[in-house]
């Protein structure tokens, strides 16, 4: 099936967004990565708890770098949306510290929902959501 333009476009902003937020991750960049989020945004690590607001989600991200975690990749698997909201369901994988000489690797599927600012062309993570399995 053809895609649209829209949807080329929509598939090209959630990419430069992931860009974006692996670069913040990869740099350990807890403030960084909190300012790509909506200050009212709601995030649920996959523990069945959320937090909510920049503050909460820089204080969550700053635990898991605490905790060693590294080399976060994100791999989109749909996206949708329209107007000033758009969505994706992605596969992501991090990293954590060497332990017994093995390279534990975390991974999920996750979503999350971005919001475009008003009037502008940058767009904000208001929801995101994900689970974890370790290898």
């Amino acid at each position: 099936m053809a895609t649209t333009i829209m949807e080329q476009e929509m598939q090209q902003t959630i990419e430069q967004l992931n860009v974006q937020w692996n670069a913040a991750f990869n740099r350990k960049d807890a403030t960084g990565l909190a300012a790509l989020y909506h200050e009212k945004a709601v995030v649920s690590p996959g523990n069945g708890q959320t937090v909510v607001g920049r503050a909460e989600i820089q204080k969550l991200f700053q635990g898991f770098f605490d905790a060693g975690a590294h080399n976060h990749t994100i791999e989109v698997i749909a996206t949708g949306g329209e107007g000033d909201l758009i969505y994706e369901v992605a596969r992501w994988n991090a990293n954590l510290p060497e332990k017994d000489g093995k390279k534990p690797v975390m991974r999920g599927i996750l979503v999350q929902n971005f919001q475009r600012l008003s009037g502008g062309q940058d767009w904000q993570s208001s929801s995101h959501v994900w689970n974890a399995a370790s290898e």
